[in-house]
């Protein structure tokens, strides 16, 4: 098996890269959703966000109000590390016991784990290789704005919460540049991904 992380900045294009890659046989895996999972009621990843940021970030339906929520993280850094604090050692948990399930069904599978902060949190080490999903920084404010409504100030805020996409480029073994047409895109991924399709028959994989 061959695992990649797959990473970028917000509005880079990770989720269109991801699904372009499972159209072609990969497993993905989408930290976000495993995050969003977990923080539902019931889970103590919810009880421990709502005890160290208090009840103001459950709405009426005894949800996280997720908006409320990121807009105070992203305005602190201190409380942004405390959030992904509680959160990220259940995501990493719940990504292993994934991916082991996919390793003993098919041991030269290719499984790609996407998420944003894969550089940021020192997982990148986990994985055989790394892709870096970029474009420029003003598609990313434009792309992003369009998909969440928020204002470019919020946007760059948050972007400024990660490292740079020139930062990452220069740490991925692969690059895949959204800044073009969607055909160019999918030409890339095709390429990266016959790379990784030869890689995951004859490279033992890391042993999570």
């Amino acid at each position: 098996m061959i695992s990649a992380g797959l990473t970028g900045g917000i509005g880079s294009g990770k989720s269109t890269v991801a699904a372009m890659f499972a159209s072609l046989g990969a497993v993905t895996i989408d930290s976000d959703e495993i995050g969003r999972n977990l923080m539902q009621p019931g889970n103590v990843v919810y009880d421990r966000i709502v005890s160290g940021f208090g009840p103001e970030i459950v709405d009426p339906s005894g949800r996280l109000d997720r908006a409320k929520l990121a807009d105070i993280v992203f305005h602190d850094l201190e409380k942004l590390k405390h959030l992904n604090a509680i959160v990220h050692a259940p995501v990493l948990r719940e990504i292993d016991r994934r991916m082991q399930l996919h390793r003993q069904k098919n041991p030269h599978t290719i499984v790609l784990v996407e998420s944003a902060v894969l550089f940021e949190t020192k997982q990148n080490r986990r994985f055989d290789k790394m892709i870096v999903v970029w474009c420029r920084p003003e598609q990313q404010i434009e792309r992003y704005a369009s998909q969440s409504h928020l204002s470019p100030e919020d946007i760059q805020r948050r972007m400024a919460a990660q490292m740079t996409g020139e930062e990452k480029k220069q740490l991925a073994d692969f690059v895949i540049d959204t800044s073009r047409s969607l055909e160019d895109t999918e030409r890339q991924v095709r390429e990266v991904f016959e790379q990784l399709r030869s890689l995951a028959l004859t490279q033992p994989s890391h042993q999570f």
